[in-house]
């Protein structure tokens, strides 16, 4: 008899993953494209609602309504869900993790691979950034936008590191996605999920970044039925573009900066480590003919 290699016990784990989980809830197919568009539509009036709200009432609280951005999402997203699981009957347990592999054994297995990712996923996403600012100078209004959301020290890092990822995740994979898997082909709901997140962040920039990124979490998503893999690329992604920003100096930024050549090599060998260890424990193994 001859023994598994340690790669091949741990995958019998995740075999689970293919045969679905638990995904039971009601109005399985709602939202569908269209509709999808239309809850992302809505889910910016409802912040822009809140946030006027916040601007009405900046002169009896004190609090300027840039310095309560968290607070708006959380808002807003929290009405928006409130809604969605209701009309969907779907609990906040099912929707992080429908899998019938254990939470613990998915972020436990998961989270090596995934994080070695992040450096390689960083690298490129900052040229293809830096290729696009060539390409499609900054507008004055642009520039302060993204220097705004990184002003507001510990409440941009959490935002950013924390109730980003939780929400966008939620959406765009975990109701968006959900549904589009039941609909259309696999690939065809990936992309589009993607698709959609990427045009949710209103700029080019963040576009092409959304649905690079969309893509690999709609993957992740798809493969686990679980949230926790695509929080941890989302949250360890933006930790690192928050690290890289505040190390280099606006002029480095958007001048063509770029990493010295070994740390792309070092990158992208651990980013190819992870994308192979993934995919030998979350690729569905076909029975020979």
């Amino acid at each position: 008899m001859t023994s598994k290699l340690p790669i091949d016990a741990i995958r019998v784990v995740f075999d689970q993953f293919q045969s679905g989980g638990s995904m039971k809830q009601q109005r399985e197919t709602f939202p569908s494209a269209i509709e999808a568009t239309f809850l992302v539509i809505c889910l910016y009036v409802l912040e822009f609602l809140i946030g006027a709200v916040f601007h009405d009432v900046k002169n009896l609280s004190g609090i300027d309504p840039r310095d309560a951005a968290g607070v708006i999402v959380v808002l807003g997203n929290g009405i928006l869900f409130s809604v969605l699981l209701y009309y969907k009957e779907l609990s906040y347990s099912s929707l992080f993790h429908s899998s019938k592999t254990s939470v613990a054994a998915v972020i436990g297995t998961l989270s090596a691979p995934i994080l070695c990712l992040i450096p390689g996923i960083t690298i490129v996403m900052w040229t293809i950034e830096l290729v696009l600012v060539t390409l499609f100078p900054l507008a004055g209004w642009q520039q302060a936008m993204f220097d705004q959301m990184m002003s507001n020290g510990l409440a941009s890092v959490v935002t950013l590191l924390f109730i980003a990822p939780f929400l966008e995740e939620m959406l765009f994979r975990g109701v968006i996605l959900r549904s589009f898997l039941l609909q259309y082909s696999r690939w065809h709901a990936i992309f589009g999920s993607a698709f959609l997140f990427g045009l949710a962040h209103l700029n080019i920039y963040q576009f092409v970044v959304g649905l690079a990124l969309g893509t690999l979490s709609g993957w992740l998503y798809e493969r686990t039925k679980s949230l926790w893999p695509s929080i941890l690329l989302h949250g360890s992604y933006n930790a690192a573009i928050t690290i890289l920003y505040y190390l280099t100096s606006p002029e480095e930024m958007f001048s063509g900066w770029q990493p010295p050549v070994p740390y792309w090599i070092i990158a992208l060998v651990f980013a190819f480590a992870g994308m192979s260890l993934l995919q030998r424990l979350l690729v569905v193994r076909r029975a020979p003919p």
